[in-house]
């Protein structure tokens, strides 16, 4: 499947038309579910479950994965697109996947059950890194400089009209008996570090009345076309520059560092530790700037995952 994608994607990008015949037959190996296989030939490494979450920026992550590692000569099975969080982690934990991007704030409040929050990237990552290698064998590998944290957005002309750059003043409006509908996904309203909790730490009550639940990626559409007065959504989200959305500034610091990482299972990391200098390569790629690049290409221009990653990674010299 990921030699297909990979195909399509070169003939996407440089234009050329390949012809090419091959088949590939598989036997199964009496292996249980979770175990490492042995490289078997001199052109493999060995083979290795690559997945990743369902929105923009998880499938972009997913197929750059995908393709680095199948160049670096590893047989990839494609999982890309698995799940979210609640069932993508049991993926990983069980061996039915062996690596994925996560988030390190997604991490340290919602796998680890970490109480306090957490904004700084190096800390995040160091806490969930430390307590996840030694309680679960999972391996966080090095993050990408980019900070895709949670925001709150709104458009410029309410902002303008109430004299909005923070959401204490959201927080204030609301408080003093007034209605916003607030767009967010339905995920948001229950995570640890979502809904709740920011409610607790900006100290008002947002009315559930006045939520509009929304699709992952739908928010910043329903802001835009006044379905909603403000809406929560992801900081390298491209759609925020395509709609002219305003982020407001979490001026009390709610949000903890959410700096994407992929994160592996030891049992594969020990059997190819070369993999860690692999995703090197490519994780010091991915600052803010080029991540919200990469998902506007994908979530506004209406190209396809597989075919931005091929083309960062070829533009980037990481495969050829």
């Amino acid at each position: 499947m990921i030699k297909y994608l990979k195909q399509a994607a070169l003939i996407f990008i440089i234009g050329l038309f390949l012809f090419t015949a091959s088949g590939c037959e598989t036997a199964e190996n009496g292996m249980e579910q979770g175990d490492v296989p042995a490289p078997n030939d001199d052109e493999s490494r060995g083979e290795i479950v690559v997945s990743g979450k369902t929105f923009t920026e998880a499938l972009t992550l997913g197929y750059l994965t995908a393709f680095l590692l199948e160049d670096r000569g590893f047989d990839v099975i494609d999982e890309v697109g698995l799940a979210e969080v609640a069932l993508i982690r049991p993926a990983l934990e069980s061996g039915q996947i062996d690596i994925y991007w996560e988030y390190t704030g997604t991490g340290l409040m919602n796998i680890m059950g970490h109480d306090e929050v957490v904004t700084d990237p190096r800390e995040c990552y160091e806490l969930i890194r430390d307590w996840d290698l030694e309680n679960n064998n999972l391996v966080w590998l090095d993050y990408a400089p980019a900070n895709n944290t949670f925001v709150i957005f709104t458009s410029p002309e309410l902002a303008e009209e109430h004299g909005w750059t923070k959401i204490s003043e959201i927080a204030s409006y609301i408080s003093a008996g007034n209605s916003l509908k607030l767009a967010t996904a339905a995920e948001w309203t229950e995570r640890a570090d979502g809904l709740p909790n920011f409610e607790a730490h900006y100290e008002f009550e947002f009315p559930r009345s006045d939520l509009v639940i929304v699709e992952l990626g739908l928010a910043y559409q329903a802001v835009a076309t006044g379905q909603a007065d403000i809406g929560n959504g992801d900081a390298t989200e491209g759609r925020i520059a395509q709609y002219n959305l305003l982020v407001l500034e979490d001026d009390k610091m709610f949000f903890p560092a959410y700096n994407p990482a992929p994160v592996v299972r030891g049992e594969i990391l020990e059997a190819y530790p070369e993999i860690a200098d692999i995703m090197k390569e490519l994780s010091v790629l991915l600052d803010l700037e080029t991540l919200t690049d990469l998902n506007k290409e994908v979530a506004v221009d209406g190209e396809q995952p597989e075919a931005v990653a091929m083309k960062f990674l070829i533009e980037n010299e990481l495969i050829e």
